[in-house]
C-alpha cells in the first residue's frame, strides 16, 4: 500500500519519539500508527464504513495522536449509521458522533465555532427531543465567533429556540432575543456579501473584466447569499405566528421603554420588531406600528442612532401622521444608508407610496420602477404601478377608449406581477376583475373605429403602449 507524504512524515516523527511518545500514541504506538494508516487510506478512497474499525481503535487508544481522527469522525460514523439495523447499535453510534465533537476540542482545541456548530446540527438531527442540547451547542458556536457562522447554524439557533418556546421552556423574551442575535448575524454576513458584489459590479461597469479568480468568487458569493436568504425566509416564517402585536406589547411597553430609553441597541431592536411587515390573508402588508408605544420608540431611536432601521421607523411614524413629505425624506434616507438591495427596494417602494398619497404620480412611478429594479421577482411594485395607472383614467386621450386605455396598462402590470410573484396573485386578481369592468365595450369601440388588437400608446407620465382587448 502506497504511503502518503503526510503519513510518512507522521511515521518518521513517531519513530524518532520512541518511548517518550507513548502517552500521545498510546501503549502500542506501532499499532496506533498501523490503524491510522489503514483508516486514512480507506477514508481517502471514500470507504468510510470500512474505515470504522481501524478508526475506532485510534479514537479509543491514541486520540491525541492525530487531528484527522476527529476531522474524519462524522463521515465515518454516519456511514456506519446507514448500515446499522439494530436500535442499540444506532443509539451507540449516535452517542459516539456527538461525543466526538467534545473529544476533538479536548485534544485539539480551536475552531470552536465550527465544531460546536456541527455538533448542534447533529443534535438537531439525532436528538430531536432535546432542543436544549442543540441550542446550547449552537450558542457556544455563536459565542466563539458570531461573525463567521454558516447559514445552517444560524437557522439551527433560531429553530431550536422556537422549539424550546413551543415546549414552554423559553419565554417570549427568549425567542425575541434569539431572533435578534440570528437576524443581526445574517445581516452582517449578507451586507458584507453585498459590498463585495457591488465592488465587482462597479469594476464591470467601468469596462474592466473580472479575472478567473474574481469570477469564481462572484459565483461563490451568489451561492452563499442564496443560502442566507433561504435561512432568513425560514426564520421570518417561523417568527410570524409568534411575533403578534399582542405578544410584542408584552415586551415593548411604557415600562420597558422607560427602562431602556437611552439604550440604542434595545430601541433599534424594538423599532425593527414593531415595524416588521407580514402579509395578511388579503395580500396586504401589515405591522405593529399603530401601537402608541412605537411613536416613542421610533423617535428616541432616531435621536440616539440615525440608521436605516431608525430612519424607516420614523418614516412609518410620518405615515401614521399623514405627513407624506416627511415620509419621503426618511424613507429616502433609509434607502441611501442601506446596503441590502432588498431592504433598499422596500424603502423606495414606500417613497413611491408616499408620492402616490400626495398625488405625485410621475414620481411615484419612478420610485416603483426603482424598487422593482433592485429586488427581482417581487410583484408588489408592479401592483402599486397598476393602481397608479388604474387611478389615472382621463389623464390622457381624446376619446373614451383612449382615456380608459390606462386599465389595459394596469392589467398588463398585474398579470406580470402574478407571473413573477405568486404571493400577490390574490390581490392582483381582485384588481384585474375590477379594472376589466372599466374597459369600454365593442359597440363603443366600433363607433370610434377601434378594434381588438389595436395598439394604443398612452402619453403623459404613463408612457405605455397597450393592446386593445374589448
Amino acid at each position: 500500500m502506497m504511503m502518503s507524504k503526510q503519513m510518512m512524515a507522521w511515521a518518521l516523527g513517531l519513530l524518532s519519539l520512541g518511548l517518550s511518545a507513548q502517552g500521545k500514541f498510546g501503549t502500542d504506538s506501532v499499532k496506533c500508527w498501523e490503524n491510522t494508516q489503514i483508516y486514512y487510506q480507506m477514508y481517502k478512497s471514500k470507504q468510510y464504513a470500512s474505515a470504522y474499525e481501524s478508526w475506532k481503535y485510534v479514537y479509543d487508544n491514541c486520540p491525541a495522536a492525530y487531528k484527522n481522527t476527529f476531522i474524519f469522525a462524522p463521515n465515518i460514523i454516519e456511514a456506519k449509521l446507514k448500515e446499522a439495523n439494530d436500535p442499540a447499535i444506532t443509539k451507540m453510534l449516535e452517542d459516539l458522533l456527538i461525543e466526538s465533537y467534545d473529544k476533538r476540542l479536548e485534544y485539539f482545541p480551536g475552531n470552536e465555532d465550527y465544531v460546536y456548530g456541527n455538533k448542534g446540527l447533529d443534535l438537531m438531527k439525532y436528538r430531536k427531543d432535546d432542543p436544549q442540547a442543540a441550542y446550547d451547542a449552537f450558542m457556544k458556536a455563536y459565542e466563539a465567533d458570531p461573525n463567521d457562522l454558516p447559514a445552517a447554524v444560524l437557522n439551527g439557533i433560531f429553530i431550536s429556540g422556537a422549539r424550546l418556546y413551543n415546549d414552554k421552556l423559553f419565554t417570549i423574551e427568549n425567542v425575541f432575543e434569539t431572533y435578534n442575535l440570528v437576524s443581526e448575524a445574517i445581516e452582517r454576513t449578507t451586507n458584507a456579501i453585498y459590498v463585495k458584489q457591488e465592488e465587482y459590479a462597479k469594476k464591470v461597469e467601468s469596462g474592466a473584466e473580472l479575472d478567473a479568480k474574481e469570477q469564481k468568487d462572484t459565483a461563490a458569493l451568489g451561492r452563499e447569499l442564496y443560502r442566507f436568504d433561504v435561512v432568513n425566509g425560514n426564520v421570518e416564517k417561523t417568527l410570524a405566528p409568534i411575533a403578534t402585536c399582542d405578544k410584542l406589547q408584552l415586551l415593548y411597553n411604557q415600562e420597558t421603554v422607560e427602562q431602556n430609553i437611552n439604550n440604542a441597541e434595545w430601541l433599534r431592536r424594538a423599532s425593527k420588531m414593531l415595524s416588521k411587515e407580514r402579509r395578511n390573508e388579503e395580500g396586504e402588508m401589515e405591522d405593529c406600528t399603530d401601537l402608541p408605544i412605537f411613536f416613542v420608540i421610533a423617535e428616541q431611536n432616531y435621536k440616539l442612532e440615525p440608521s436605516p432601521v431608525s430612519a424607516r421607523a420614523v418614516g412609518k411614524l410620518a405615515w401614521s401622521r399623514k405627513d407624506y413629505n416627511k415620509a419621503v425624506q426618511y424613507f429616502t434616507e433609509a434607502a441611501e444608508l442601506e446596503v441590502d438591495p432588498n431592504k433598499k427596494a422596500d424603502d423606495y417602494l414606500k417613497v413611491c407610496i408616499s408620492h402616490q398619497k400626495m398625488g405625485n404620480m410621475s414620481s411615484a412611478k419612478t420610485f416603483a420602477l426603482k424598487a422593482a429594479s433592485l429586488k427581482k421577482k417581487w410583484g408588489d411594485p408592479y401592483v402599486i404601478l397598476a393602481t397608479l395607472y388604474g387611478g389615472a383614467e382621463g389623464a390622457w386621450g381624446s376619446n373614451v377608449v383612449e382615456k380608459k386605455a390606462v386599465y389595459w396598462a394596469a392589467i398588463d402590470k398585474l398579470n406580470y406581477a402574478k407571473s413573477i410573484d405568486a404571493e400577490v396573485s390574490n390581490k392582483a386578481n381582485k384588481l384585474i376583475a375590477a379594472y376589466e369592468k372599466q374597459i369600454p365595450d365593442k359597440s363603443v369601440a366600433f363607433q370610434l373605429s377601434f378594434k381588438d388588437g389595436d395598439r394604443i400608446c398612452i402619453g403623459s407620465w404613463i408612457n405605455e403602449c397597450v393592446t386593445a382587448k374589448f
